[in-house]
């Protein structure tokens, strides 16, 4: 049978249909996180390897993680955009986050994150590891800020039980798995290591401004809140990773 802590992290960033059976500790499904980015990435592995323009490729990348993931996380940065965007209390932000319809400040955002990883992404299809690690630092980020976060709703609400069960404890060992990939990266001397830590310290940058944010203007984190530093985190480990790439090429 299925271990219930990584049924209920499949069930929770994919679309994959698996049984349901409830958790009484469900802050369990947290340690799964990053190896779900890291599954996803395969799908994105594959599809680099289709023999296309480079431009292609990129938008089957997106395009297929947006269906594997029901585009769940996108749709939270779009629900947190035109919250921050248009609340000016912590009230009015949440109110505007649970309204189903979308604002400017959504599109906006969703518009100009897709383009960035577009672009990126023309050049990390070429990179084959890097498609399966970039989207297990993003789930990654996730964990953070559940771990450190209250949750900014009372009552019921996305993610309300994982969030209040979780504590800083619980990304302990969600980082050590990304951790031991890099170490094992630095081991073999492989000439990408600075991207990989590059990569992962952006992300971490990131979410921590982030939760500043949400922090301030939330008092904590929801559903959507988690969805958009999902995407913000992975898009700025992207940008990482091809920061020392791009070094080389000027010095050339």
């Amino acid at each position: 049978m299925i271990n219930l802590g990584l049924g209920g992290a499949i069930r929770t960033l994919t679309r994959f249909p698996l049984p349901y059976r409830e958790l009484k500790n469900e802050q369990r499904i947290l340690f799964w996180f990053p190896f779900i980015g890291a599954v996803l990435g395969l799908f994105s592995l594959c599809v680099s390897f289709i023999p296309l323009d480079n431009r292609i490729r990129a938008a089957l990348v997106i395009a297929v993680s947006a269906y594997l993931t029901r585009g769940f996380h996108l749709d939270g940065l779009c629900d947190f955009a035109d919250g921050l965007g248009g609340g000016w209390t912590a009230d009015r932000s949440l109110e505007i986050m649970k309204d189903s319809h979308t604002g400017a400040f959504a599109l906006i955002s969703l518009f100009c994150t897709l383009l960035v990883q577009y672009a990126c992404l023309q050049s990390l299809v070429d990179i084959p590891l890097s498609l399966v690690y970039i989207p297990a630092v993003g789930r990654l980020m996730q964990v953070f800020a559940a771990s450190f976060l209250p949750y900014a709703r009372e009552g019921a609400g996305t993610a309300a039980s994982l969030v209040r069960s979780a504590k800083p404890r619980h990304a302990l060992l969600p980082v050590l798995q990304i951790l031991i990939v890099l170490l094992i990266l630095f081991l073999q001397d492989n000439e990408l290591v600075l991207s990989y830590s590059i990569s992962m310290a952006l992300a971490l940058l990131m979410t921590l401004l982030m939760m500043h944010i949400s922090k301030k203007r939330l008092g904590g984190v929801t559903g959507d809140v988690l969805g958009a530093i999902e995407v913000l985190g992975e898009t700025a480990a992207m940008i990482g990773f091809l920061l020392p790439l791009a070094q080389v090429g000027l010095g050339r």
